[in-house]
């Protein structure tokens, strides 16, 4: 039986990865496209943030269904908001302390939903091998100590000496390391300047000493990040990036005989988790959401929540979470308070079991439910009423076709789902991103968050497989093709509904 490696490229976009194999710049990624089968419009899952994302890939189940909403939310038991670290300005206001234990240890062991397992913990219950190198989200069965940096540990308070939980072989940058016979060598990759090793070149090194040690697992899943950050700051050059990336791919093929070795022993899958939109360099590109919602007592960073707040904002770049809280459910209020303003392009709550849409700067609305008469393209069964131009969809004998929101009614259900308490959804129109305190911004860079097409449409790519990935491809479906690739059967827990 081969081994499964999935590659998860931050920010991979189907267009950039044609264009860099066009210009001869990225030729592991041609070998394995030349040698297998490439989706490029496959679905990720919304909000188009990593913490989602990843949840989503290792459990194969959206946010309504793992409980991971977004990079930034707010948990209304501890009264709390959740970062995942996002934003440096943000994260010191809240805490670096309580945002590193967010990411290292509350995002596996207590925000991931118990209800579901994830692909390491199905793999190892079923006696195979499992891996995960810099990713997130990696709860497995073996619990793994964590080796804080001193300077990292003087700055979260010596607090985050938990150990945390992931498959057999784990790594997290320099702060997880996998039990190999040999240390990984120290390089600058690994330094505080790169993360402490939550960067691509790392996490080849890892790969590769984890091939040369004989303790492959069955499955790997590998982060490589770089391509994400280079186009926050410079999307204009999103083919050298990629080619950057390419260059480590090329790296681990290299550690083969040949790089037909590779497949001949594994099958190796590429994915990324979201695509990026370009921001307009104006100040007006920035969607002021303190401006829109002055009317309200606004949450502060870092401050008690108190009786007298009205809103609390959870900004995830291109896509916001917005909490009416307080004595009085003002959830109405704030969505009329946002409609107006033409920038942000989707409006979205519940009504009960019903999801209702609006666009930005208009007042039609769509709403649907699960279950209904209607079935989209990919199964899933769908009541609805109300203006289909909303979601720009269409109908084909009872058909739901999606057209610049893919996957939009799974997705958003998803989304306002994944949390119990009243919350709005907002999505900014593509060239825009929203501003709220503190939050990072990229005028003339690139970002993502949205439900739209240009942040939700990824490539797929795999090589070597036995068994061809079914179409319309979805993120959520990788992990029941990877099961099937290694003989597993999917457990009831993550059956499609």
């Amino acid at each position: 039986m081969k081994k499964v490696i999935l590659f998860l490229i931050d920010s991979m976009m189907p267009e950039v990865l044609e264009q860099c194999i066009a210009a001869k710049q990225a030729p592991g990624l041609q070998f394995l496209m030349e040698r297998g089968q490439y989706i490029s419009d496959c679905v990720t899952v919304f909000p188009t943030m990593t913490a989602s994302i990843d949840c989503s890939l290792i459990t194969g189940v959206y946010p309504d269904r793992h409980k991971v909403p977004g990079l930034v939310w707010y948990d209304p038991e501890q009264k709390k908001m959740v970062n995942y670290i996002n934003g440096s300005l943000p994260v010191q206001r809240i805490g670096l302390s309580h945002c590193a234990g967010n990411v290292l240890f509350d995002l596996n062991e207590r925000h991931l939903s118990r209800d579901v397992k994830t692909i390491h913990e199905i793999l190892e219950e079923n006696k195979l091998v499992s891996g995960s190198i810099n990713v997130i989200a990696h709860r497995g069965h073996k619990q793994h100590k964590v080796h804080m940096p001193p300077v990292l540990d003087a700055a979260t308070g010596f607090k985050l000496n938990e150990k945390v939980s992931g498959p057999t072989i784990m790594s997290l940058g320099t702060l997880v390391r996998p039990e190999l016979f040999r240390p990984i060598t120290w390089n600058f990759a690994q330094s505080m300047m790169e993360s402490y090793g939550i960067n691509d070149t790392y996490a080849i090194d890892v790969l590769i000493e984890v091939l040369k040690s004989g303790k492959q697992p069955h499955f790997t899943l590998v982060y490589l990040p770089d391509n994400d950050h280079k186009l926050h700051k410079s999307p204009h050059e999103a083919v050298s990036h990629l080619a950057k990336v390419d260059q480590e791919l090329a790296r681990f093929l290299d550690s083969f005989e040949t790089w037909e070795q590779a497949l001949e022993r594994n099958v190796i899958l590429l994915i990324s988790d979201h695509g990026q939109t370009v921001i307009g360099q104006s100040k007006d590109h920035n969607i002021s959401l303190d401006t829109l919602l002055n009317h309200f007592s606004i949450h502060r960073l870092g401050a008690e929540l108190t009786d007298d707040v009205d809103v609390i904002i959870c900004n995830n770049e291109r896509m916001t979470y917005l909490y009416p809280v307080g004595k009085h459910t003002i959830e109405t209020e704030v969505v009329e308070a946002v409609t107006q303003d033409p920038r942000i392009d989707l409006i979205a709550w519940r009504e009960g079991e019903q999801v209702v849409v609006r666009r930005g700067g208009g007042d039609k609305t769509l709403r649907f439910w699960k279950n209904g008469s209607c079935t989209d393209i990919y199964g899933v069964a769908w009541g609805m009423e109300g203006d289909m131009s909303v979601l720009e969809l269409q109908e084909d004998g009872g058909k739901i076709l999606f057209s610049s929101y893919p996957d939009a009614f799974s997705r958003l259900y998803g989304s306002l789902f994944s949390q119990s308490c009243p919350v709005v959804v907002l999505t900014a129109a593509p060239g825009y991103q929203f501003l709220s305190e503190l939050s990072p911004t990229h005028l003339g860079g690139g970002s993502h968050g949205s439900l739209h097409k240009q942040d939700s449409l990824i490539p797929l790519l795999i090589a070597g497989a036995s068994n061809r990935f079914d179409v319309p491809a979805r993120l959520i479906d990788v992990l029941s093709f990877i099961l099937q690739e290694l003989g597993v059967a999917v457990p009831a827990s993550q059956a499609p509904r």
